[in-house]
């Protein structure tokens, strides 16, 4: 999974490689230049989801009184899937916890510029795996604040 300097130096040479008329500049800058990306410890919630066409993606998150402070992620796939990963993050850091849920694919893609059609599953995977590690938080938040209940006698 992409994590370090050498993944996305080549994940920046296949966008180059594709038709670059087709790609817009914000696409290429989040490709080049991943905001967010890399494992994070000591998360609220994590999820980690494989695509139809192959591509693996993991997002972390770290919630505060509802609110998302910090989101970071990996993932194995092109530079469409590097984007599509580093603006999820931008898009849900200082946003509730239920909106980051609700972040759908087309967001995405519009806040991107799109992308070609042969790529856009990749906001999907993203959308997708950010909801799943908000369902992750849920799960764990419920079990954290859980009041037990009483037995009657």
């Amino acid at each position: 999974m992409s994590g370090n300097g050498s993944d996305c130096r080549s994940a920046r040479t296949r966008m180059r490689e594709e038709k670059t008329d087709a790609i817009s500049p914000i696409v290429l800058d989040h490709a080049s230049r991943p905001r967010n990306l890399g494992r994070v410890k000591d998360v609220d919630g994590h999820a980690r989801l494989t695509g139809p066409c192959g591509d693996t993606m993991e997002f972390w998150l770290s919630v505060d009184d509802g609110t998302v402070r910090r989101a970071s992620f990996v993932t194995d796939g092109c530079g469409a899937s590097l984007a599509c990963g580093s603006m999820a993050t931008t898009l849900v850091e200082g946003k509730s916890i239920t909106a980051a849920a609700a972040l759908r694919p087309e967001e995405i893609l519009e806040a991107l510029g799109g992308l070609p059609l042969e790529t856009t599953h990749c906001a999907t995977l993203a959308a997708n795996t950010l909801r799943a590690t908000c369902e992750d938080y849920f799960m764990n938040h419920q079990k954290k604040h859980r009041t037990p209940v009483r037995k009657r006698r």
